[in-house]
């Protein structure tokens, strides 16, 4: 069963898993009796998405987004002023010329106006030239004035204009100042703009890492035809809670399933459970004599496939091959069987090859002659007898527990899940009604009343390579999905391991079994620095050499007579020479040489010490079933479904 105390525990921190439990970060605390944590697990279990454990997130910091701070509103400054007091004042200057002038003009013209009578009586007594002359004078003083204020006014154009052309510049470059602030202030906006959003970015992105989820369902890329678990605690948590994770997905989606739980520890009874609180029919039978009253395994079944199912299961050890032990179980179970009347029983099997090994039976006189008769066909020799005590005492031995009661209630029902038990140990007694309940079904499987479904066989590792392999072959013939959950992976089951296309690895104690299992894992390769050279070397060499020479050289000179005879000597000269030549010759030379050397080298992609130290209830999925294999750690915990931050699709 589930450990309750698997179901809760306080946060812990950042620790993904708390080794001594086998439990995720922070699971809710649930109630601890098998009805109540039940109850509340169902109705999440039983919803989408199927799923055989779950992922755990990576855990990622809240991500620290450094936005610079913008920079303040832009100010305008206006810019400064040329200086134009001297134009300014050379226009007041204009300007007070035309106010006099004008003021002038106006008195003159007053006073003219006042006097003008006067002026005309008095020059008109000169006479028309004197008339004509005032005139002249009239108009010219007239034009005169007024020359003065045009030139006065347009003296105060000429010094506005001077100012104006003075400014156009400054101006101009205030204009182009405005603008540059106007296009500033529209930067700042958008750099305002974009660092709000940014802000906001950024805390939306704190949130989702604050709040997103923390588990991810996990399941095959396809359903595969076989699945191998292979390892497990002592207590069969782990097996029981990845029975209940992968189980209770599988029941929402219509199927059925059978659990074969040969190991003695409930390993089914916490799926049940919960199938009892989710509303769905649940049949459980343990092989024991309390418990089988009633039941017929033989139900469905023909004669030939009684006598070679019990006569597989009496013969089919894991030790050898045992061919002709098994032919001669299967024939006489068959003469048994064809000459009883009634129906068959394991008593009356037991009953019947008493008679064929002359011995005494609980079967009718008529039966015991047609036995009796057919004594001839067997082998009247030890090893024949010693075959035939053996199968009967194992039919007794049966007997004992299942009577097999003609009429009584089908091994197989139709129920959503049906656990079939047997007792724990090692007798014999227990291994042959594990090997008797594979080969019914195997039978079942046949076509002789399997309900359909899954089947999950827990604790097969004693049961040998060559059964499970056929139990594999009949599961795949009948297109019945097979979970094999295994101890451990030693032996020839190591062989057939991961054939279905589905590995899941477990908490496992024996450094063997975790060394086969990371290499069924897999490794993978890195290049590293295996070796380094270095050379340091140094030469010297001193060479010398010394040479000596001396020569001596005469000349005589004579001159000859006509005669022919030799005249007076006159010239002698004697020559003596010495040489001494020394050399000296030294050389130093000093090398350095390093080498560096690479290799390639493989490594456990899960190192052994790891899987030892695997919490119960995690396990790895290794997933060939698909396009690529995937290896991906997984929680079978199934309080993890009452977490809030449960993801409903897969990790990306």
């Amino acid at each position: 069963m589930v450990r309750p105390d698997l179901l809760s525990t306080e946060e812990a921190g950042m620790s993904t898993y708390r080794m001594a439990g086998g439990q995720g970060r922070g699971l809710s605390s649930v109630t601890t009796t098998t009805e109540g944590w039940a109850i509340q697990l169902a109705p999440r279990l039983f919803a989408p998405p199927a799923r055989w454990g779950w992922q755990a997130a990576a855990v990622v910091p809240a991500p620290t987004i450094t936005l610079p701070t913008p920079a303040p509103r832009p100010a305008w400054v206006e810019p400064p002023r040329p200086d134009t007091s001297a134009l300014v004042a050379a226009r007041s200057k204009a300007v007070t010329r035309v106010i006099w002038r004008l003021a002038f003009l106006t008195v003159a013209a007053f006073a003219f106006t006042t006097y003008q009578l006067v002026i005309e009586r008095q020059v008109s007594r000169y006479g028309n030239s004197a008339h004509q002359v005032y005139t002249v004078a009239l108009l010219v003083i007239a034009a005169l004035l007024t020359i003065g204020v045009i030139r006065a006014i347009s003296g105060v154009r000429f010094a506005n204009r001077n100012i104006r052309t003075f400014e156009q510049p400054y101006h101009q470059m205030r204009h182009t100042e405005q603008q540059r602030y106007r296009h500033a202030v529209q930067a700042w906006e958008q750099a305002q703009y974009q660092h709000s959003a940014a802000a906001a970015q950024a805390a939306r992105m704190a949130t989702a890492a604050a709040n997103g989820p923390q588990w991810y369902p996990v399941q095959p890329a396809s359903e595969p035809t076989r699945v191998d678990v292979f390892g497990g605690d002592p207590h069969r948590h782990g097996w029981a809670s990845l029975l209940v994770t992968f189980g209770s997905s599988l029941l929402a989606g219509g199927q059925r399933i059978t659990v074969l739980d040969f190991t003695g520890q409930e390993v089914g009874e916490s799926l049940a459970s919960v199938a009892r609180a989710g509303g769905l029919s649940v049949g459980s039978v343990t092989l024991t004599e309390e418990e089988t009253v009633g039941l017929n395994l033989f139900a469905g079944l023909t004669n030939r496939d009684i006598a070679e199912c019990v006569g597989h299961a009496a013969t089919s050890r894991p030790d050898g091959d045992h061919r002709e032990e098994r032919a001669l179980a299967v024939d006489v179970l068959k003469m048994v069987l064809d000459a009883l009347d009634g129906p068959a029983t394991f008593a009356r099997l037991a009953a019947g090859v008493r008679v064929l090994s002359q011995g005494a039976g609980e079967l009718a006189p008529e039966e015991v002659n047609r036995l009796a008769a057919r004594i001839g066909d067997i082998d009247q020799n030890e090893w024949a007898a010693r075959q035939l005590r053996l199968l009967t005492r194992q039919l007794d031995m049966v007997n004992d527990v299942v009577a097999a009661i003609p009429g009584g209630r089908p091994l197989w029902t139709n129920d959503r899940v049906s656990l079939v038990a047997t007792d724990g140990g090692r007798s014999d007694r227990k291994e042959l009604l594990d090997r008797l309940l594979v080969q019914l079904a195997q039978r079942a499987m046949d076509g002789h009343g399997w309900p359909g479904g899954l089947l999950v066989v827990a604790g097969a590792d004693h049961l040998g390579a060559k059964t499970v392999q056929a139990l594999s072959e009949h599961a795949r013939h009948a297109g019945v999905r097979l979970i094999l959950m295994i101890d451990q992976p030693q032996g020839d089951l190591e062989k057939s391991a991961g054939t279905g296309g589905v590995v899941c690895i477990m908490k496992m104690y024996n450094h063997r079994d975790a060394t086969i299992a990371a290499e069924f894992i897999g490794k993978g390769h890195k290049f590293v620095v295996n070796q380094i050279t270095r050379q340091v070397g140094s030469t010297f060499t001193d060479s010398g050499g010394d040479s000596f020479g001396a020569n001596t050289g005469g000349t005589n000179n004579s001159k000859q007579r006509r005669s022919g005879t030799q005249g007076r000597q006159n010239g002698l000269s004697d020559s003596r020479g010495h040489t001494w030549t020394g050399t000296r010759g030294w050389s130093t030379a000093d090398n350095v040489s390093t080498s560096t050397g690479t290799s390639r080298v493989y490594e456990f992609t899960v190192e052994p010490q790891e899987i030892l130290g695997m919490p119960e209830t995690l396990f790895i999925l290794v997933d060939n079933s698909g396009h690529g294999r995937r290896v991906i750690t997984a929680d079978a915990n199934p309080g993890i479904c009452l977490r809030d931050r449960v993801s409903a699709i897969p990790a990306a």
